[in-house]
């Protein structure tokens, strides 16, 4: 499992907070940040290691990132890929986030297999899946934490698939409530705002991150995005915070300057 900071019994730093114009915008501000924490973790240690979201937003980044990177390429063959979180649908499913990833990202990047770590959704026992995805996660971590992990925030605070009023089911057979102190690496959720069965990595290891980066836009997640900045206990999104920790969101999304956030935002 991934090796959490030493300070972990510390509040984290608050969050930095950057707004953009639009969607466009959004894509380009979140890519020069992963593009940077890609290179320095190459440059560091010779691989760097990504787990991306799911959802719609993410494509704006995905296509800033294919499209920036076509004549200064990455060097894919070192860095992995993983899955935040997955639908209860095979990958070829349209509402599959590997689906998505591979059509937006990974295939127009030439990403080898062996590179991406699949949650293989869809087919047997979800908890039986997250087991597994656990254990796969583990292995090519090493003990490690990921450079970064790309997130969303739900209009009613969920991130990943910590759903609020959800149930985990661990792979060792407990039933807990879905919370920040989930213990493991990956669970299965299903209930309170979870739509079906989804497939999770813990917060405990999508906070180890070397980097986190949210990303929102449209007016219906003002209040979520406020809660989830301002550490709000009850908003999954609030619990995870990486060593360096930045919510991208668009000017609609941000709200009115009386929207109470703590940290201040940064207009880019």
């Amino acid at each position: 499992m991934a090796t959490l900071r030493a300070d972990a019994d510390r509040p984290p730093p608050l969050p930095r907070v950057v707004a953009v114009q639009d969607r466009e915008h959004l894509g380009e501000e979140a890519g020069l940040i992963v593009g940077e924490r890609i290179r320095s973790a190459l440059a560091d240690r010779g691989r760097a290691s990504v787990v991306l979201s799911g959802g719609t937003t993410p494509r704006l980044l995905h296509a800033w990132l294919v499209g920036n990177f076509a004549g200064d390429p990455l060097p894919v063959d070192r860095i992995t890929w993983y899955l935040g979180d997955e639908r209860w649908v095979p990958a070829n499913h349209p509402q599959s986030n590997e689906g998505m990833a591979r059509e937006t990202l990974l295939g127009p990047l030439g990403v080898e297999e062996s590179a991406i770590l699949s949650w293989h959704a869809g087919s047997g026992d979800p908890v039986d899946c997250a087991r597994r995805y656990a254990e796969a996660v583990q292995a090519h971590l090493g003990g490690a934490a990921p450079d970064i992990v790309l997130l969303g925030v739900g209009p009613d605070g969920h991130t990943a698939s910590l759903f609020p009023g959800s149930t985990a089911y661990l792979p060792d057979g407990r039933q807990v409530p879905t919370s920040r102190d989930l213990p493991g690496t990956a669970a299965a959720v299903q209930g309170g705002n979870a739509p079906g069965w989804r497939l999770t990595l813990c917060p405990g290891l999508l906070g180890s991150a070397r980097e986190v980066v949210f990303l929102a836009s449209g007016s219906d997640k003002v209040d979520a995005v406020r809660r989830a900045v301002n550490g709000d206990a009850a908003t999954p999104a609030a619990w995870i915070r990486g060593e360096r920790t930045t919510f991208v969101v668009t000017r609609d999304a941000l709200g009115s300057a009386d929207t109470g956030f703590g940290p201040e935002v940064q207009r880019a």
